[in-house]
């Protein structure tokens, strides 16, 4: 009797546990992917045309992703030829990556996205005629973020390309001598490449 009683008592208690669940963040996502691909930059760095790659990957989530990305270097020269010196700073970095895509089932459609990325400026005065003779070398962490907007374009239903323009903001340089953080911050075009699936009807649905 008290084992029926017990049964019979769990069994009106299961539906109002089951209801009485709470919501999760991912409850009302209705499209889900990822993606991976390589990514280019052209930007300006005294007046010479610096080309930087690098890639990322990331979690569609509906119209947004989250993932991370890696650049790689960005040489940034000053010359000077009277004290036979050449000065130099590259850079890299890498971080969290935020996207937004709407309108994804349109054949072109707005994207938008923005990285905050670390690293590390390498600074180094050498000979200009010799660079192997070597002054100074030092190394300085640096704090990137890039914001870019632009539009997409859905070549095939696993592969997207990305037309942007963007801005580099670097921060924290503060050990590297005779170059400042605006040396480093520049306007860009980046392509992003993105192959995966995109949670269309013909893949992740």
């Amino acid at each position: 009797m008290k084992k029926q009683l017990i049964i019979s008592l769990f069994s009106l208690a299961l539906p109002l546990f089951l209801l009485a669940q709470d919501q999760t963040l991912f409850d009302d996502v209705d499209r889900t992917g990822a993606w991976g691909g390589p990514m280019f930059e052209y930007s300006s760095l005294d007046g010479d045309v610096q080309v930087a790659s690098g890639g990322g990957g990331a979690l569609i989530l509906d119209d947004f992703y989250l993932g991370g990305y890696g650049m790689g270097d960005v040489e940034f020269d000053i010359l000077r030829p009277e004290e036979d010196i050449r000065e130099r700073v590259k850079f890299k970095h890498g971080g969290l990556w935020l996207g937004y895509t709407p309108m994804q089932s349109k054949v072109l459609h707005p994207y938008a996205s923005v990285k905050f990325g670390w690293g590390k400026a390498r600074y180094r005065s050498s000979q200009l005629d010799d660079p192997e003779i070597i002054f100074t070398e030092l190394n300085d962490n640096i704090f990137v973020m890039t914001p870019e907007l632009g539009f997409e374009v859905n070549v095939f239903s696993w592969f997207r390309m990305a037309m942007t323009g963007s801005y580099r903001m670097v921060s924290g340089l503060g050990a590297v001598p005779n170059f400042d953080e605006q040396d480093l911050s520049e306007f860009a075009l980046q392509l992003t490449l993105r192959f995966g699936g995109f949670g269309s009807d013909n893949d992740w649905d």
